[in-house]
C-alpha cells in the first residue's frame, strides 16, 4: 500500500512540475523555431506576449516604445512570438489593402467573445454585405435629416445652459457632454429610441457608470494572458461585468421586445431601427445580433467621442480655422434656420477638410495585425513567412513625413482641391481603416462630426479652462479609452455668440 501511495504521490509531483519543464521548451521553440525567428526584437517580445502587457499596462508607453524599437531594429521588428511590426509606409499600405487577409486570432480573438466580428475574410465580406447598407443610403439620410437634428438641439441647449452658469471655477466638462451626445446618437440610431444621456441630471455619474475600468486594459489582458481569455470564453457571464455589460443590458431588453412575434412582419411594418433590420437580416440569431450591436454602440460612441474631441481641440489651438469655418457658414444663406444652422442640408456639403483632418487623431495603442496564407516579400530580399502576423500602427503611418508634409501640424487646407497631390493624401490616410476592413460607421461619423462641429463652433465661443495645465498633462483628454484614474477631461469656458440663442 505504501509503495502505491508513494508512486501516486510521485506522479502528482511530476504533473505539478510539468508546466515548469515545458516553459524552457516553449521559449526555445519561440526563439529558434518560430516562423518569425529570423526577425530581431526584444527578448521578452520574442518569447511572450507579456511584453505588450508590460508596456501597455505598467509603463503606458506602447507608442513611444514602438518608435524606439524601429529606430534600433529597422523597418521590420518582432514584437511578439508570431508577430512583426512594420513601419515602412509603402509596405503598410500595399499589404493591408489586400482583400485576402485574415485578422490575427491572437490579437482579435477576444473580439469573438467581447465585441463580435469575424477574422476570416470571406465570412467578414458576407457579414459586411448585410451590415453596411444599414449605415448608408436612405436609412442614414432619414436619420440625419430628422433624429440627428434633435440631438444637435439637445447639445445646443446643454451648451447654452453651460454658458449661462459656467459652473464656477470648475468650468464646463465638455468630455461628459460629448460622451452623452455620442451615446445618445449611437443608441438612438441603432435601437430607434432615445436613451436621454444628455438630459441626465448628473452627467459625471452617467459617464462613470459606463467606464468601470479601462477597455484597452481589458483587451490587453485577454490577448496577452491566455488563462484569463480562456476563463472569459468558459464563463460568458463574465461579459456582464466587462466594459460591455451596460451595453448588453441595453440590447437585451430591446432585443426581447423585437424578438416577440414574427420578426419579418415587424420588419415589413417599417421599423427603421438598425436592431430591427439586423434581426431580420441575420435570421433572428440573438447571439450574432447582440455581438454586432455591442460593437456598433461601443466602438461607434468611443470613436465619435475621440474624434470630436480631437477636432475641437485642434480648432481651439488654431483660431484661424474657427474663423474660416464661420465665414464659410455665413455664405450658405442659413438665416431661415436661426441658431439651428445644423438643420440646413447644405451643411453636409461643406468642404470636408476639417473632418479629413482627423488623420492625426489615431490612438497611440491601436495596431492592425493581419495574416496572409502566402509569404510576403518586403523590400530587398526580406520575406515574412505565411501566417506570421504583420501589423502596423495607424498613428505611426499617419505621422510619417514621407506621406504627409509637416505631419504633426493641423493643416486642414492640405485636403482642399482635387489635384493629384490631394488625391494621394486621401489614399494614404487610414483614419477610417484601409482595404476591405474600413470602418462601416464612417458615413454616419461624417454626418455627426460635421453637424456637431457646426453646432458648437457657430453658436458658441469656447476656450480651454486651463490650457497651460492641460499642456503640461499632455492633453490627456485626447486619449481614446482613457485609463481609469488617469483620465483627462476637456474642461472649457463657454459663451453664446448670439443673444437670441
Amino acid at each position: 500500500m505504501g509503495t502505491l501511495y508513494d508512486r501516486g504521490l510521485g506522479c502528482l509531483h511530476a504533473l505539478a512540475l510539468l508546466p515548469l519543464l515545458l516553459v524552457p521548451l516553449v521559449i526555445v521553440r519561440r526563439l529558434y523555431f518560430s516562423p518569425a525567428s529570423n526577425f530581431r526584437g526584444p527578448f521578452l517580445a520574442r518569447v511572450s506576449r507579456l511584453y505588450e502587457a508590460y508596456h501597455v499596462l505598467l509603463k503606458d508607453d506602447w507608442y513611444e516604445n514602438l518608435k524606439s524599437l524601429h529606430e534600433k531594429y529597422g523597418p521590420v521588428v518582432r514584437i511578439g512570438p508570431n508577430e512583426v511590426h512594420i513601419a515602412d509606409p509603402e509596405l503598410c499600405l500595399d499589404f493591408h489593402r489586400r482583400p485576402d487577409l485574415e485578422k490575427c486570432s491572437k490579437y482579435y480573438g477576444l473580439v469573438g467573445t467581447v465585441l463580435g466580428g469575424l477574422s476570416e475574410p470571406q465570412s467578414h465580406l458576407q457579414r459586411k454585405t448585410v451590415i453596411q447598407p444599414l449605415f448608408t443610403g436612405d436609412i442614414l439620410a432619414r436619420y440625419s435629416a430628422g433624429e440627428l437634428n434633435v440631438h444637435m438641439e439637445n447639445l445646443h441647449e446643454k451648451l447654452t445652459e453651460a454658458a449661462s452658469s459656467q459652473h464656477g471655477e470648475e468650468g464646463t466638462n465638455l468630455t461628459f457632454i460629448l460622451w452623452a451626445l455620442t451615446n445618445d446618437i449611437m443608441t438612438s440610431y441603432i435601437f430607434g429610441e432615445r436613451t436621454g444621456y444628455l438630459a441626465a441630471s448628473d452627467l459625471a455619474a452617467a459617464h462613470d457608470a459606463t467606464r468601470a475600468y479601462n477597455a484597452i486594459d481589458l483587451a490587453t489582458v485577454l490577448r496577452t494572458m491566455p488563462p484569463v481569455k480562456i476563463l472569459f470564453n468558459t464563463l460568458p457571464v463574465l461579459r456582464r461585468h466587462s466594459v460591455l455589460g451596460w451595453i448588453d443590458k441595453l440590447i437585451s431588453t430591446r432585443l426581447a421586445r423585437t424578438s416577440k412575434g414574427d420578426s419579418t412582419t415587424q420588419h415589413e411594418r417599417g421599423d427603421e431601427s438598425i436592431l430591427a433590420h439586423l434581426w431580420h437580416e441575420l435570421g433572428g440569431d440573438s447571439h450574432l445580433v447582440t455581438h454586432e450591436l455591442a460593437q456598433g454602440v461601443f466602438i461607434g460612441n468611443e470613436s465619435l467621442l475621440s474624434n470630436l474631441t480631437f477636432l475641437l481641440h485642434q480648432m481651439l489651438e488654431n483660431p484661424r480655422c474657427i474663423q474660416a469655418l464661420r465665414a464659410e457658414l455665413d455664405t450658405l444663406d442659413i438665416g431661415a434656420y436661426g441658431h439651428q444652422v445644423w438643420r440646413d442640408p447644405k451643411v453636409l456639403q461643406l468642404r470636408t477638410h476639417y473632418v479629413a483632418s482627423l488623420r492625426a487623431s489615431a490612438p497611440r495603442w491601436h495596431r492592425q495585425p493581419r495574416q496572409s496564407t502566402e509569404p510576403v516579400v518586403c523590400k530587398g530580399d526580406t520575406t515574412i513567412p505565411a501566417m506570421v502576423s504583420i501589423s502596423f500602427t495607424p498613428r505611426v503611418l499617419e505621422r510619417d513625413a514621407t506621406l504627409f508634409e509637416d505631419p504633426d501640424s493641423f493643416v486642414p487646407e492640405r485636403w482642399l482641391g482635387n489635384n493629384l497631390e490631394t488625391q494621394t493624401l486621401r489614399r494614404n490616410s487610414v483614419t477610417f481603416g484601409t482595404g476591405t476592413r474600413t470602418c462601416l460607421g464612417q458615413y454616419i461619423a461624417r454626418h455627426v462630426l460635421k453637424k456637431a462641429l457646426v453646432c458648437i463652433v457657430y453658436g458658441f465661443d469656447i476656450s480651454l479652462l486651463d490650457a497651460d495645465r492641460d499642456s503640461e498633462d499632455g492633453f490627456k483628454y485626447l486619449s481614446t479609452y482613457p485609463k481609469k484614474g488617469k483620465a483627462g477631461y476637456m474642461k472649457v469656458r463657454v459663451a453664446s455668440r448670439f443673444a437670441a440663442c
